[in-house]
């Protein structure tokens, strides 16, 4: 396996893209008119609940999509917590949408504007996108296309193309989880909340350090339009990762921008050792076919198996090296294999056993030997009832019958793609680093028209409005201050602090200096809070004079973070006025002393 820390991107052909979800600003949902914010305690105390089971749907063609018989395949029973005052019957999936919310449409034609997007859509086409794990009721998402061929201009001069910018709703919040796994709960507050996704080209970013910057970037340019809602779960963000002779690989849920560093190394690795595997087999005097679907009892060699359990194993040639490969730090192509059962069928991890792991220097044994449920004598007699020949591997699992059968099932098919080399899959990734299987990757099967919205066409004169409409992009920012002391990581301070149009202000009217200006609104509101004080309690209109003040030499700038603190510390508005009157004095008198 390659090492983590110390990977050549280009030279493997490193390729990624970002797929970024952040919620809107609405007073309703996107396609009812609940209110669009959560509830904290609906998840404790529902008003109702109600369950659903999901099937496949076929797409227009007449085929399934790949990844949504996955999630059949899992078998999910999903439990919904609800109430009157956040979900209505749309979301219930008793009553057909309501008409769409045309403040997220026109959020949208901003953010097309402001990703300089050259093709906008000219009507609204409402489409249907399966979900069948449960987030949401209908078992699909509802989404729609507002404009695509746009890019994100990074700091070093770089554009990196956005294919698309969409609208769709927001799926529910995920609460618990019991029986294995396979009973879900969820809350509905969220169900329906307007989102945004913003897509970029998969191929065009080719370093994780591009990667990160691109993400803030897009953040940045979000937060300065003010159509983005902010707080913890407003956005999340998705990673595409291929490398030269891999596949690319959709990584759910990247919450920390930190780790992407680790989460793109641990992908490389495995995608690059799924190569290397590939390689191995093709010299290997086996093929596909020599895979069968055999499963034979072993139940007789334990003693511990309680009344309703069975364990079974399948005999895989020429595997146990394949199977004691590592794949990712401290993971094994045995263990990969394990998860994407576990998911699938809920048999646990230490209810499953790869042959290698009998060896003293498999994964598994050398960092938890007591999870290991075959023991010395047990890993004979299955050697023996499969006569296995040398190089030949198996994989035991136990439980009930029916999950046991079809984690072997899925261990053949996934020991026969070993052959083909890197699957298309969305993989969920874990707080090491590592990912673990999600799904297959959707194919167009997923998407299809909604029948139950009408296009609506977007009017001329809206769009050529909005096309008119001047964002504060945080590079333009730089380009216009940058010469006067404003620097990248300063831009970024006022965008998360929403200070950009009084910083504006300020400078523009010649309040005041672009390091006055900074000084005022972000870094001694933050000295001002780190001494117990809240900023807020001094007004625009006092930091105005303020900063007059210190423009037409009445202030010295050496009296800010006095004055202030004595100004968060006033009571008043009349006492903040005596206060300045006086900070002022105290300047005129020392520039009068130092004249004489």
């Amino acid at each position: 396996m390659l090492d983590p820390a110390n990977i050549d991107y280009k030279g493997l052909g490193f390729k990624a893209g970002l797929e970024i979800h952040h919620q809107l600003k609405a007073k309703r949902k996107l396609f009812c008119h609940c209110p669009a914010e959560l509830d904290t305690e609906l998840q404790k105390t529902p008003e109702y609940i109600f369950h659903r089971r999901f099937r496949a749907v076929m797409g227009e063609m007449g085929d399934f999509d790949p990844g949504m018989l996955v999630e059949v395949e899992k078998g999910y029973l999903v439990i919904y917590h609800a109430n009157d005052a956040h979900v209505c019957t749309y979301e219930m999936d008793e009553t057909p949408p309501f008409w769409i919310d045309n403040d997220s449409i026109d959020a949208g034609f901003h953010l097309a504007s402001l990703f300089n997007c050259e093709s906008p859509a000219q009507e609204i086409v409402v489409n249907r996108k399966q979900y069948l794990d449960g987030s949401i009721t209908t078992g699909f998402q509802r989404t729609f296309i507002v404009a695509r061929d746009g890019h994100v201009e990074l700091p070093g001069g770089k554009k990196v193309p956005i294919t698309n910018i969409l609208i769709e709703e927001d799926s529910a919040r995920k609460i618990k989880t019991e029986d294995r796994g396979r009973t879900v709960y969820y809350n509905l507050d969220r169900l329906g909340v307007p989102l945004t996704e913003i897509i970029t080209d998969h191929n065009a970013i080719d370093t994780p350090e591009e990667l990160i910057e691109t993400a803030k970037m897009i953040g940045l340019n979000l937060r300065t339009t003010g159509l983005a809602r902010r707080g913890i779960g407003v956005a999340r963000q998705d990673v595409n990762i291929s490398i030269d002779g891999g596949n690319r690989a959709e990584l759910k849920g990247v919450q920390d921008l930190a780790m992407l560093p680790k989460h793109c190394a641990h992908e490389v690795c495995r995608q690059d050792a799924l190569i290397e595997i590939k390689a191995r087999l093709e010299k290997m005097p086996i093929e596909k076919d020599d895979f069968e679907h055999t499963y034979v009892d072993i139940s007789h060699l334990f003693d511990v198996l309680a009344e309703d359990e069975k364990a079974y194993a399948v005999h895989l040639p020429q595997f146990e090296n394949i199977l004691m490969a590592e794949i990712q730090p401290q993971k094994d192509f045995g263990f990969e294999i394990f998860e994407k059962c576990n998911l699938i069928t809920g048999v646990g991890y230490d209810e499953m056993f790869h042959s290698g792991e009998a060896k003293p220097g498999s994964i598994r044994r050398s960092r938890e030997p007591d999870s290991l449920f075959v023991d010395a004598r047990a890993d004979g007699g299955i050697r023996k009832v499969l006569n296995l020949q040398d190089g030949d591997g198996y994989l035991a699992a136990r439980g009930s019958e029916k999950p046991v059968l079809h984690t072997l099932k899925i261990t053949v098919e996934r020991c026969k793609q070993a052959f083909d080399g890197v699957p298309q899959e969305t993989r969920r990734v874990l707080p090491n680093g590592n990912n673990e299987f999600l799904r297959v990757i959707h194919g167009k099967e997923r998407l299809y028209p909604d029948t139950d919205t009408p296009p609506e066409p977007y009017p001329i004169y809206k769009l050529e409005r909005i096309r008119k409409t001047t964002f504060n992009r945080p590079l333009d920012l730089l380009r216009k201050y940058g010469g006067q002391g404003l620097t990248m990581d300063r831009v970024e301070l006022i965008i998360r602090d929403e200070k950009i149009e009084f910083f504006i202000k300020l400078v523009d009217d010649g309040t005041a200096s672009v390091s006055t200006a900074y000084r005022l609104l972000i870094e001694l509101p933050r000295w001002l809070a780190r001494k117990g004080q809240d900023p807020d309690s001094i007004s625009s209109d006092m930091i105005t004079m303020v900063a007059r003040a210190v423009t037409d030499g009445e202030l010295a700038g050496s009296k800010l973070r006095p004055l202030l603190l004595d100004l968060a510390k006033s009571s008043s508005e009349e006492a903040k006025y005596d206060l300045l009157a006086e900070y002022k004095a105290v300047t005129a008198s020392e520039k009068e002393d130092n004249s004489t």
